[in-house]
């Protein structure tokens, strides 16, 4: 009785301790790749945003100095216009002048 009790638990015994093993032997591994992957994809993750602040702040600074190059324009053209209209006004005055001086004459 005993050996048919021994012929049934042997085998079991057997085929657990061997499921085991082969849980063992390939989860394991395959675990230690995922943590791995998780990893990896961790990493990837944060140098996509690092690349990402780095692209903004890039962006940024590109903005402000377009921001700066378009006052300056904006400031140049100011200028140029205030000349210009300084210089119309001053050929204004010159016309007006000798038209008047023209209209003196010919009315003596």
């Amino acid at each position: 009785m005993i050996y048919n009790k021994l012929f049934l638990i042997v085998p079991a015994t057997a085929t657990i301790l061997a499921t085991l093993l082969t849980l063992m032997t390939f989860t394991i591994p395959i675990f230690a790749q995922s943590e791995g992957a998780n990893q990896t994809m961790q990493d990837m993750g944060q140098s996509a945003n690092q690349t990402g602040k780095d692209m903004q702040q890039g962006a940024n600074q590109t903005g402000e100095a377009i921001q700066g190059n378009a006052s300056e324009v904006g400031s140049d053209i100011s200028e140029g216009a205030k000349s210009i209209g300084q210089n119309i006004t001053e050929g204004a005055k010159g016309l007006a002048e000798t038209l008047g001086k023209g209209l003196e004459d010919l009315a003596k």
